[in-house]
């Protein structure tokens, strides 16, 4: 990313660009444009690329800007939806903002990323407005079994919660049976005729931090360009059978991946389009943004940049197929950089890498039950707990924690500080203690007949297919969460590098080797850190400072 010195003192943004309430009446008339792209094309098999030119009028509201758009399933009419836990995101690649030309604010991994961020909203807002715009399935409902109504018998077929999208259960009381179906939603699903898909709709601030906390005085500044690159979703060279990483899964939920018969071939035959609404202040109000643009030294705006950085735990090589289990811990370190940047927040995204050999032979097998490889409710968007997974940061060369952070319930702990809302989801999802029968069970897994339970892991969707795929690890730096992109309110890295020690068990499985945790474990790392803008009439300068 290109970027500058500041050998000048900016002015301060005047508040109205902030997101924040005044403290004085404003009179303002707002506006609302429907922007179709420069530039669009996409394709099934390899995603596609959108850029959008924002108007150079009034000051554009950045948080309320929204992305807008509708996949038309060319393989049948309600054949697909969008992952569960992720929605609509799955489909954005990456999302870039540029200013005269000039990198502003890129996240890269934004799927994985801004499916983070939404799981710190309430079980409401998930359920009420994230499900209505994106298409993703968080309800959840917790299934009495009728003969327990009588009984008041606290097992497991009176305490079971379910998704409803993943899983119909009859209700109040009866009994879940072998027909109950596992088909999302049909507004949720995509059409197979223009007009008549699912439309999703995106916030940029959903993506972008700095959209969150600032607005762009568009009228005083240079070009402003939105670009989005797509991810793909199927290929028709690839059976269904063997589908790994699509922005989309079909609908209904099979039994098993391998029985999947929709390879999640789709067209965007509508161009998306980018909502946008400005706010023209009075004259007094453009006048002292227009003039803290043109100061010498520009107008400064402090915001949030994500980066985003890999690492692979390796492969166990602990013996599978034979007479007993084993167990090998498998140990790694990770240098995430960051040096003389002020780091807010660390997340780190899990997964068992399904292209590997081990991958490749573990890909369809359970674990107790669980299928922690591929998933058929969430592809690749779903960030998976690794049982004995313990880890600690070195930050300045010191160790953050005292001892290796193992306990789950701390580690969930450290991820809710992250935000003010907390880390949302239901414990089974986070926590299965190392995917305990007894605790993963408390996730809907079977077919019931007058309270007696037939255990059948095909007939329940959301327990092989949802136990520990919430799980990630968080830290956050920042001295108060209110305090937001304060200069100094993160934690400045020295010349040493960030450091992240990880470490997980690798078991192998007696009998069938299929059903083991051999696999490498792909870390997805999404750092935050504070930047700073300034804001000159024909550009703009990022830095570090």
């Amino acid at each position: 990313m290109a970027e500058q010195s500041i050998t000048a003192t900016p002015v301060a943004a005047p508040d109205v660009l902030l997101n924040q309430p005044l403290d004085r009446q404003v009179d303002v008339e707002l506006e609302t444009k429907i922007l179709e792209p420069v530039s669009h094309q996409y394709d099934s098999a390899t995603g596609g690329r959108t850029t959008y030119l924002i108007p150079a009028t009034g000051v554009l509201d950045a948080p309320n800007c929204a992305l807008q758009w509708e996949l038309v399933a060319t393989e049948g009419d309600g054949v697909l939806t969008y992952p569960f836990w992720a929605g609509g995101l799955a489909l954005i690649e990456s999302m870039t903002c540029r200013v005269g030309g000039q990198i502003l604010s890129q996240v890269e991994n934004a799927h994985r990323y801004a499916t983070i961020r939404n799981n710190f909203k309430s079980q409401a807002i998930k359920e009420g407005v994230l499900d209505a715009r994106h298409g993703s399935m968080n309800a959840i409902r917790n299934r009495p079994a009728n003969a327990q109504l009588t009984t008041g018998s606290g097992n497991r077929s009176f305490h079971q919660m379910y998704n409803v999208d993943a899983d119909q259960v009859d209700e109040f009381g009866y009994a879940y049976s072998a027909t109950a179906g596992h088909t999302q939603q049909p507004v949720k699903s995509l059409a197979n005729v223009a007009g008549r898909s699912f439309q999703c709709v995106v916030r940029l601030s959903d993506v972008f931090k700095f959209f969150e906390s600032n607005k762009l005085p568009t009228f005083a500044m240079a070009q402003v360009e939105i670009e989005v690159v797509w991810a793909k979703c199927g290929d028709p060279n690839v059976a269904a059978a063997n589908v790994q990483d699509s922005a989309v899964i079909e609908r209904p939920i099979p039994n098993t991946a391998a029985a999947r018969a929709r390879r999640g071939l789709v067209t965007m035959t509508a161009n998306p389009t980018l909502i946008c609404d400005f706010i023209h202040y009075d004259d007094m109000e453009k006048q002292r943004i227009f003039n803290a643009i043109n100061t010498g030294a520009g107008m400064r705006l402090n915001f949030t940049e994500v980066v985003v950085t890999n690492g692979v735990n390796p492969a166990s090589t602990a013996v599978a197929g034979g007479a007993a289990d084993t167990y090998q811990l498998v140990e790694s370190n990770h240098i995430i950089g960051m040096s003389m940047k002020e780091v807010k927040k660390i997340y780190v995204w899990k997964e068992y890498d399904l292209n590997s050999p081990t991958g490749q032979t573990e890909i369809d097998g359970n674990f107790n039950q669980v299928y922690t490889h591929r998933s058929i409710t969430d592809n690749r968007y779903k960030s998976q707990q690794i049982p004995g997974e313990k880890y600690n940061f070195i930050i300045n060369n010191n160790r953050v924690y005292n001892r290796e952070i193992d306990n789950v319930a701390t580690q969930h702990n450290y991820l809710s500080q992250c935000d003010d809302e907390h880390w949302n989801c239901l414990e089974p999802l986070y926590d299965t203690a190392t995917y305990n029968a007894s605790k993963c069970a408390e996730l809907l897994d079977t077919t019931w007949t007058a309270g007696v339970a037939t255990q059948d892991i095909n007939q329940g969707r959301t327990k092989p297919y949802m136990s520990g795929s919430q799980h990630i690890i968080g830290l956050n730096l920042d001295k108060y969460n209110a305090a937001g992109n304060t200069p100094g309110n993160g934690q400045r890295i020295s010349s040493a590098p960030i450091e992240f020690q990880y470490s997980r068990v690798g078991i192998g499985r007696a009998g069938v080797a299929a059903n083991s945790l051999l696999a490498p474990v792909l870390l997805t790392f999404f750092i935050e850190y504070r930047r700073s803008l300034i804001i000159r009439a024909l550009g703009i300068d990022v830095s570090d400072a």
